[in-house]
Parts: C-alpha cells; sequence; structure tokens
C-alpha cells in the first residue's frame, strides 16, 4: 500500500511538471532584459541580478582560497619528504664516485658510437603514396539534405504553433533630426508592425495588450519600449524533441544501413553408393 502510495506521489509531481510552462519575458528598452523560467526556477537572466552575481563571486573567493591551501599543504608535505630522503641518504665516496662518472662516459660513449653507425648503415625509408592517409570525404547530397529537412520539419512546425505570445506591449515614439524623415519612419513603422501583428494572430496563439506608435517632430531619436512573455508547456517541448530525434535517427539509420552479407548457396554432395 505504501509503495502504490509513493508511486501515485511521484507519478502526480510529474504530472503537475510536464503541465507547467516554460516562460520567457522579454523587455526592451535602454536596459534590455530576458528572463527564462520555470515554476519559481530562475533557469537564465540577463542582464545577471546583482544579488547572484554577488553570491557567484563570493563562492569563486571561496573556492580559489580553499585551492590556495590545498596547494600549500601538498607543498609543506613535499619538502619535508625531501627533508627525510636527505637526512636518511648519505654522502658517496669520492673515489667511487670517480670510477663510476668515468665508466658511465665510457660506456655512453661506446653506445653513441654504436648508435651512429647503425644510423649510417640502415637504408632512408622511401615514402610513396600509399602511405598517405586518404582524407575522408563528407558523402552528402542535395537529396540527402532534403531528406533531413523533411524529416525536422514536423515537429519543428508543431513547436513553433504551440508557442502561446502573451502580454505584447509596444509604445514607439519615433523621430529624427528632420520632419521629412520623421514622417517617412512612422508610415513605416505603421505598416512594419501592424502586419507583425496581423501575422502573429493568424499562426500563433497571440494576446496583444496595447500597440501604441506615435510620431515626435521635435525629437531627435527614437524612444521605444517593448515587452512580451512567450510560453510553451513542458510536455510540448519534450514530446517534439523526441519526436524530432527519432525522424532524425531514421532518415540516419535509412542512408548508413550496412548492406546484408551474400549468402552462398551450398551445394550437397550426392552421396557414395553402396557396392553390391
Amino acid at each position: 500500500m505504501i509503495g502504490w502510495i509513493i508511486f501515485g506521489s511521484i507519478l502526480l509531481i510529474l504530472i503537475i511538471i510536464l503541465a507547467q510552462s516554460v516562460k520567457v519575458t522579454v523587455i526592451y528598452d535602454a536596459n534590455p532584459e530576458i528572463t527564462v523560467k520555470i515554476l519559481c526556477f530562475t533557469l537564465f537572466q540577463s542582464p545577471a541580478d546583482p544579488k547572484t552575481l554577488e553570491k557567484k563571486k563570493r563562492k569563486k573567493q571561496k573556492k580559489e582560497e580553499r585551492e590556495r591551501k590545498k596547494q600549500a599543504a601538498e607543498a609543506k608535505k613535499a619538502a619535508r619528504k625531501q627533508k627525510k630522503k636527505t637526512e636518511v641518504t648519505t654522502e658517496p665516496n669520492e673515489a667511487t664516485a670517480g670510477n663510476e662518472s668515468t665508466e658511465h662516459s665510457e660506456s655512453s660513449e661506446e653506445t653513441k658510437a654504436a648508435d651512429t653507425r647503425k644510423a649510417a648503415a640502415a637504408p632512408e625509408p622511401v615514402k610513396t603514396k600509399k602511405d598517405k592517409k586518404p582524407k575522408k570525404k563528407l558523402d552528402l547530397d542535395f537529396q540527402m539534405i532534403m531528406d533531413y529537412v523533411r524529416s525536422a520539419s514536423p515537429p519543428i512546425k508543431r513547436l513553433f504553433k504551440k508557442i502561446r505570445i502573451r502580454d505584447v506591449y509596444i509604445d514607439w515614439v519615433t523621430g529624427s533630426d528632420e520632419a521629412g524623415k520623421t514622417a517617412l519612419k512612422y508610415g513605416g513603422l505603421c505598416t512594419a508592425i501592424y502586419s507583425m501583428q496581423e501575422w502573429l494572430t493568424t499562426y500563433f496563439d497571440t494576446k496583444i495588450r496595447e500597440i501604441n506608435i506615435e510620431a515626435d517632430f521635435q525629437a531627435e531619436k527614437d524612444d521605444i519600449f517593448m515587452y512580451l512573455v512567450l510560453k510553451l508547456r513542458i510536455s510540448t517541448l519534450l514530446g517534439c524533441v523526441i519526436w524530432l530525434g527519432v525522424r532524425v535517427l531514421k532518415t540516419y539509420l535509412r542512408y548508413n544501413k550496412k548492406p546484408a552479407p551474400a549468402k552462398h548457396k551450398v551445394k550437397m554432395k550426392p552421396a557414395a553408393g553402396r557396392g553390391r
């Protein structure tokens, strides 16, 4: 019974998490901001919050301090070991040391001479074209690329269709140094933004709060403020990613299928007749 309760609780938590949405908040003004959240957890924020930056800075300083202490302790330990070795070992006799050095020098000279003779006698290897490794070529053609694009298109289209756009607010006051330029900019902005509004409401689940475009003939530059929220369910995101992976994998296996080995037919020898 307890096991079923634990299983049900875990399943309920997973369903609640998958039913939630990834929330992307975009603010564009003099200081643009982008925030990505799931529930109450902030996954990404630009520019970062000063408090989080301060915490990261403190963590980095503590980590560097721990590494410095560790390196100092290791250096002290190595110094103690070296001191013990020098105390234990005794200085070798000068005569024996001299003899060993002369013997070592003579043997090293003999080995060097033998190595030079071997190197002179050995023929130089001749490099052939076969020794060069052939460069691998990517077997890509237009048909393969189009097959990959066709396999990836349905999940990507579904992913974009499921994005919900909420609380769109645009306040754009345009201006320039000349009245004629300001009028032209105002006309172009109205055409572009209202066309974008029609496109968004046609192809996406969009809710627009307010769009305000004005022309200020006294201002020398534009004053822009934009705000919008993008939402996408976690279950939809995971489903589209898995669907995309399966379709791309099928295309890859179709193009990289190994040919089956040819089956050789074994001829049966006729049985030898028995003598009468």
